[in-house]
């Protein structure tokens, strides 16, 4: 059986068309509900770290159901992907002003940022990443490599990072810092993110969604695919995603370059198309605006998240 029969097995039987949606809406509802209450009773000293989770949790949550109606009702839901995309920027900038001038995750964690930053690209936030990209460098220089004494080779992160650093004109050095890589995604962005050379840029984008395939993890059946083993796909909403791809795309067009179709099982499933989060259109919980004011009063640097999402 091919990888990709694997892999969309392996989701088909764990996911349906039949998902009571309207149980799946209250229990988030209810989940957000009492996560608000909650950190609501924190203190100035632990609002970043408790509002760090709470988005980064509950955006998973939008991502499920903005996913699960693409792929079995082929509807797209803007609210859902725009808060899905808001929640995962605040998560990434609450975590980095949580523990300035630090890389904040700990070791083996670090897809937990690259996931995202790959995600807000391909749906047409990069400025969001871009905005990410300075602080995650500036933390990286204080990274104890110690700490990356058991890292598996890293794969989104390193995707996300060096695309945003080719921008300007620079590398990671990550083995200074102890953190191994995958080769391909650092090769990748070296050799394949501005050719223009179709045919060997194919090569890349095929290469690069047979990896996405085989970093997918089938978690409830199969022991050793997690996200700690270096499984970085992990949440069963991506498994069918080519969101490296879509990010790819994007990009290259940021910078005035199309980007072939290829031949590939990825690009064929329902979730192969153009995702755009369009804020204009985003009906925002009427707490979240209220939430991220008191971020700000908490850190005032983090003022320019106001803008982010109108």
């Amino acid at each position: 059986m091919s990888r990709y029969n694997e892999i969309s097995q392996y989701f088909n039987s764990d996911n349906s068309a039949s998902m009571d949606v309207e149980r799946y809406t209250h229990i988030t509802e209810r989940t957000i509900s009492t996560d608000l209450k909650i950190i609501g009773k924190y203190g100035e000293e632990e609002i970043l770290s408790s509002f760090n989770l709470f988005f980064l949790n509950n955006s998973r949550t939008f991502l499920y159901l903005y996913a699960w109606n693409v792929y079995f009702k082929n509807k797209i839901k803007n609210n859902l992907l725009c808060a899905s995309v808001a929640f995962d920027a605040m998560g990434l900038f609450c975590g980095y002003f949580e523990q300035p001038d630090k890389v904040f995750v700990s070791d083996e964690l670090l897809y937990n940022q690259g996931i995202p930053l790959l995600l807000q690209i391909a749906t047409n936030k990069i400025d969001v990443a871009r905005r990410f990209y300075p602080l995650f460098i500036k933390g990286l220089k204080n990274f104890e490599a110690e700490r990356a004494r058991n890292l598996l080779p890293q794969k989104t992160i390193v995707l996300a990072i060096e695309m945003l650093a080719s921008e300007h004109k620079q590398t990671v050095d990550w083995q200074s810092h102890g953190i191994p890589v995958e080769r391909f995604y650092y090769d990748f962005v070296k050799e394949a993110l501005y050719s223009q050379d179709e045919a060997v840029l194919k090569e890349w984008l095929a290469e690069l969604c047979d990896c996405h395939l085989k970093w997918s993890a089938r978690t409830e059946t199969t022991e050793n695919e997690y996200a700690l083993n270096g499984y970085e796909i992990e949440p069963q909403e991506l498994l069918l995603w080519p969101f490296e791809y879509q990010a790819v795309k994007k990009f290259r067009a940021a910078h005035g370059l199309t980007t072939p179709e290829i031949d590939h099982p990825l690009l064929k499933t329902p979730l192969a198309i153009e995702h755009q989060a369009d804020f204009s259109k985003w009906d925002a919980p009427e707490w979240f605006c209220p939430l991220v004011d008191r971020l700000i009063s908490a850190n005032t640097e983090l003022a320019f998240t106001r803008e982010l999402f109108k």
